[in-house]
């Protein structure tokens, strides 16, 4: 079996993130022809670096092979005041897709015990909603386009 390591991402590990993210795009699909677009996702992708929510996973080669790109989310913090945090992207190198990574990053997510949201495109080619189906999360809005399908996990309330 492969030795994997996960940590939390960091400033640091941008250019890694960016890098695997690049190898995956056709399949989560989006568009990265355009310098808007990835000036877009590389400003995505610095904030959740930065926001101590994002775990990766580093292959034995020492590179990134996995990223959960987390951050806080803004309605949710913004208007509600709640903790609640967004998954903006999961990608994961294709050699490492059915080893466990998404579940691992969905546990570490998971263990702050407070709302995760995640958007998936019908076009994703990864199956992640089934994934994040099979993890506990539930569609909670269907999207009329290929924005992308709002699922939601919610902790269970305390005792």
């Amino acid at each position: 079996m492969v030795e994997l390591t996960q940590r939390t991402a960091s400033l640091g590990d941008l250019k890694g993130v960016w890098g695997l993210l690049k190898q995956v795009a056709a399949d989560i699909p989006f568009e990265l022809e355009s310098e808007a677009a990835q000036e877009s996702v590389l400003s995505e992708l610095m904030v959740c670096c930065t926001s101590g929510l994002s775990p990766v996973v580093i292959g034995e080669d020492k590179e990134i092979v996995g990223a959960a790109l987390v951050r806080r989310d803004d309605f949710q913090w913004g208007f509600r005041n709640g903790a609640a945090v967004q998954m903006s992207y999961a990608e994961i190198a294709p050699a490492y897709r059915d080893q466990g990574v998404l579940r691992a990053f969905v546990d570490a997510v998971q263990k702050r015990k407070v709302p995760v949201f995640v958007r998936v495109r019908s076009s994703n080619q990864f199956g992640l909603a089934d994934g994040f189906k099979e993890l506990g999360f539930t569609l909670d809005a269907a999207a009329a386009n290929d924005s992308g399908d709002l699922y939601k996990w919610q902790p269970s309330p305390v005792a």
